[in-house]
């Protein structure tokens, strides 16, 4: 199935600005399905995703559109965590050993068949797949897929969320920022009134995937449903 159009649901505005706000995002694809994800709340101020080499992202950019959305990821994710990991060198290489404009290290590009990690096009190819299928293991949370894609989903496992890694942190909160960066209609409803930033909680049911927000232990239950303006 491709993805081609993406509708942005941004999050809730918080009262006092300590954190930035939370809420999903939702793609839409041909046909008619949707790919909901969670944006949680983030830590302000604590770094930017680089611009990058803005030639090669001219060149890679119909490129990642269309390798986004035939996977059910947003474009816009996939050129945030490029420019993070490589600012779109396609001959990067870091300390570790990850290759090329996504960081493939050489197990997960075995994996994802990629045989040349320094073809820009096959790594991106396979690090949309990884990103996907991290967001598919994680629940469509994107902190926690990317949490996952910089530390390794074993990591985000036996933390029980984002690993307490400074660089792990950093990365994901930079990404974050940017991604909801405040675009979209606001999610509201339901508490009558402006609140602080929570998770948004996605639930799978029998009668199919149900959004609202993760209510805090001893809070009343939502009065009425969530709604996008």
């Amino acid at each position: 199935m491709k993805w081609t159009a993406v509708a942005l649901a941004a999050a809730l505005v918080a009262g006092a600005a300590s954190r930035a706000a939370a809420g999903v995002f939702v793609v839409r694809a041909q046909g008619g399905g949707t790919r909901v994800v969670n944006v949680p709340d983030m830590d302000p101020g604590t770094g930017s995703v680089p611009r990058g080499a803005a030639s090669q992202r001219d060149a890679l950019w119909p490129k990642v559109q269309e390798i986004a959305r035939n996977h059910g990821v947003d474009p816009r994710l996939v050129d945030l965590v490029i420019r993070m990991e490589s600012g779109y060198d396609p001959r990067a290489v870091s300390p570790k050993g990850a290759r090329g404009v996504m960081q493939l290290m050489p197990d997960t590009a075995r994996a994802y068949r990629v045989r040349d990690s320094f073809d820009p096009v096959q790594n991106i190819r396979g690090g949309v797949r990884y990103l996907s299928d991290l967001l598919e293991r994680f629940g469509s949370d994107v902190g926690l897929a990317l949490a996952a894609y910089n530390a390794g989903p074993q990591a985000v496992d036996r933390y029980g969320g984002v690993p307490p890694f400074e660089e792990t942190r950093r990365y994901v909160n930079a990404i974050l920022s940017s991604y909801s960066g405040g675009q979209g209609p606001l999610l509201s409803g339901g508490f009558g009134h402006r609140a602080h930033p929570r998770p948004v909680q996605l639930t799978r049911t029998s009668e199919g995937l149900l959004l609202s927000n993760a209510r805090r232990v001893g809070e009343a239950r939502l009065g009425s449903r969530l709604r996008l303006r």
